[in-house]
């Protein structure tokens, strides 16, 4: 238990404003959800959902479903599925690499910790490994290692993910800390590495400048910390190392650290930083402990978190007022804890600015704004799930298969993922008024241009229709019955795929088009489905998420 600074509660104020700055106060109980809601919900709580999963949710309500996902069962890890699936001519690592795609790509279209998984993918896109360069022989096994350590601490607390990530052998490889060693240890002038001290504190836990609660910039905006202060955090990352174990079995084992490489002497942060010293003589444990203590207890990390957890669920501009209301249940989770993930998933999830005065899930929608773009994985993951895609093979053989999708999980060029949550387009791309104080971002943009849409509309084109080499496959016969009726098998897709979002000339351009398609034998009915399905999630209601 970490008990959490003042704070107060999340459902303290149930008086707000919604996003079209109207006073209400939500119904206890909340109405039934309408199909197109529980739709919507499901698009924010999960990476992808069928019209049984839309049916769930609007039999046991909102909290309900959250609180069965937090018990859902996990399957097979990533690293014991690579490990059973490695065979003996896929040995060297050269040659290994389609393996942690398959793996992802299973857990995310199969899994039904459907919570859980879209946790993990936002986790892995905020504290970002890459498997993308040749940073270690084996290193897919890392990214494997790595995937399972956010699964695992995905409904935890996010000081014991802090701890995970910093002893990740993966990570000490990729931001170059592994084998770090105290200043002049490895030569004359050395200094130790800092890759991993200034990635921590800039990415993954507070930011670059101070902020308020609600995640605007405090006045006047100073820095969070300073150069020196990177210096000294990363003497703290001195001395860590591989550990052994017999095996592969070394991805997966926390680092230790080599005492003789690590830097004990007194370590004092500025004033600007705020964390106290650490003093001479504690040993590279307490030193790690003290240090990640200090992050986590930095009044920028709740705020700084809240905003990007709330950016890769639900909005890429959430107002203060929402980020406010998740920074305080990250504070406190109504039991003095701090960081407790259940309770920020929640509070993201069940915000009051989803809803309208009547406890209807429509908050937002017609709020210019509001909402993000979905990232290419994501599209094709939720399409996966809506049509049961598996794997004949059970191998999930997505080699070589993927490069006109534009993004692969684990594989992001840069520590900086592929997208930054602060990205604005150039040139206009999105209106540039500010909004709730601040300008416009969008980043998912930052993969989007002319080419980047057509290749994904290619890429869909090939898989709905042919599916992926030969082993990779939709179930197209549930909605085979249906086709003979385009403007109802349209609507039924308009909410699975968009959550009712299709306006009604797209509506009935899909329809005229299904209609278009002769239905004489199995392989043209089979066309009305799949050219249904295709222009859906082409449409511009299905790539953006409201």
């Amino acid at each position: 238990m970490r008990p959490a600074a003042a704070a107060a509660s999340p459902t303290a104020v149930p008086l707000r404003q919604n996003p079209q700055g109207v006073n209400v106060t939500l119904p206890n109980p909340l109405p039934v959800p309408t199909r197109a809601e529980a739709a919507r919900f499901l698009g924010h709580a999960s990476l992808g959902y069928t019209t049984a999963d839309i049916e769930s949710v609007r039999s046991m309500g909102y909290d309900a479903w959250i609180t069965r996902q937090f018990a859902a069962w996990r399957q097979t890890s990533h690293f014991d599925w690579m490990t059973v699936n490695r065979t003996a001519d896929r040995q060297d690592a050269q040659n290994f690499s389609g393996e942690l795609t398959a793996s992802v790509f299973r857990r995310f279209i199969e899994g039904r910790d459907m919570l859980r998984q879209r946790c993990t993918l936002a986790l892995s896109e905020i504290a970002v490994t890459s498997a993308a360069s040749d940073v270690a022989a084996y290193q897919q096994f890392g990214g494997a290692a790595y995937l399972d350590l956010l699964e695992t601490h995905a409904f935890g607390n996010w000081r014991d993910l802090m701890q995970g990530i910093s002893q990740s052998l993966m990570m000490g490889y990729y931001l170059t800390f592994k084998g770090s060693r105290k200043p002049g240890a490895a030569g004359n002038g050395s200094m130790p590495d800092e890759n991993y001290a200034r990635e921590l504190l800039q990415l993954f836990t507070i930011g670059l400048v101070n902020l308020n609660t609600d995640g605007t910039a405090a006045q006047p905006e100073r820095e969070s910390y300073e150069q020196r202060d990177i210096e000294t955090l990363a003497r703290v990352f001195t001395g860590w190392d591989q550990a052994s174990a017999s095996g592969l079995e070394y991805w997966r084992t926390p680092m230790t650290n080599n005492g003789a490489y690590f830097d004990d002497t007194l370590k004092e942060f500025s004033a600007a930083f705020g964390l106290p010293a650490i003093p001479a003589g504690l040993g590279p444990v307490e030193n790690l402990k003290r240090a990640l203590d200090g992050i986590f207890a930095h009044p920028n990390l709740a705020p700084f978190i809240s905003r990007q957890l709330i950016q890769r669920f639900v909005t890429s501009n959430p107002s203060p007022a929402y980020v406010g209301r998740v920074t305080a249940a990250f504070l406190n989770n109504g039991s003095g804890v701090k960081g407790d993930m259940k309770a920020v998933l929640r509070a993201i999830l069940m915000d009051e600015d989803l809803f309208d005065a009547t406890g209807r899930r429509i908050g937002g929608l017609d709020t210019p704004g509001f909402g993000k773009l979905r990232e290419p994985a994501v599209r094709f993951i939720q399409w996966a799930r809506a049509f049961n895609v598996r794997s004949r093979s059970t191998r999930w053989n997505l080699e070589y298969a993927l490069g006109n999708l534009g993004q692969l999980p684990m594989y992001s060029p840069s520590v900086f993922n592929f997208f930054r949550p602060g990205y604005v387009p150039p040139g206009g791309g999105i209106s540039q008024t500010q909004m709730y104080g601040s300008k416009m971002v969008a980043p998912e943009f930052q993969i989007t241009n002319e080419t980047s849409v057509v290749r994904y509309v290619s890429f869909m084109k090939a898989v709905i229709e042919s599916g992926i080499n030969s082993d990779i496959y939709a179930d197209w016969a549930p909605w085979l019955p249906k086709v003979t009726d385009p403007q109802g098998l349209v609507a039924e897709l308009n909410v699975l795929l968009t959550a009712g979002q299709l306006g009604a000339d797209t509506l009935q351009i899909v329809a005229d088009a299904v209609g278009s398609i002769p239905m004489a034998t199995g392989a043209q009915r089979e066309k009305r489905i799949k050219a249904a399905a295709l222009l859906i999630v082409s449409a511009p209601e299905f790539i953006a998420q409201k």
